[in-house]
């Protein structure tokens, strides 16, 4: 799935590990910001969250390590892919599957396309679902659906995102 860097602003002063370059920003979230990224070995984009280690707290920083060690294990077509991780000096990039659409809030902020049709709505829900059911098999619980956490490729397939706040009980 190959891709060209197209109308991005990729920036080669900011490189990781000569594997990634960051461009655009495209979200925000509680611990950090989320970059469109360039794998520079296959072409593919990317997302980067970039997470600063300066000032935070050794709590937080165990709950960004728990939700990596989460989606590592995570392999469905309805989870967000998890790449990779890299650290430097000053933050914590955590890789994953770039979703081209970007969040169900997004694409239905008033009059932007108007109301869905019920036939996509069902469809979506059903996505959702089918990512809750194998999260709850591999004993996940999500605990923060909501439109933000809900991605969209341009195939109309929906991604589970943003592990953030998920639990795996004992």
């Amino acid at each position: 799935m190959s891709r060209q860097a197209g109308s991005s602003h990729f920036h080669k002063s900011k490189t990781l590990d000569n594997k990634y370059m960051l461009g655009d920003e495209i979200g925000k979230g509680a611990y950090g910001r989320v970059y469109k990224g360039l794998d520079l070995e296959n072409g593919d984009f990317v997302a980067i969250k970039q997470v600063s280690l300066e000032n935070i707290a050794q709590e937080d920083l165990n709950i960004i390590m728990q939700e990596i060690d989460l989606l590592k294990n995570l392999n469905h077509k309805n989870i967000v892919k998890y790449l990779g991780s890299l650290k430097t000096k000053t933050h914590l990039h955590i890789v994953l599957e770039y979703v081209e659409n970007g969040s169900l809030a997004n694409i239905i902020k008033p009059n932007k396309f108007g109301p869905f049709p019920e036939s996509l709505v069902a469809v979506y829900i059903a996505q959702v679902l089918e990512g809750l059911v194998y999260l709850h098999e591999q004993g996940v619980i999500h605990r923060d659906i909501k439109g933000a956490n809900i991605l969209t490729t341009k195939e109309g397939l929906v991604k589970l995102a943003d592990f953030g706040v998920a639990t795996k009980p004992d």
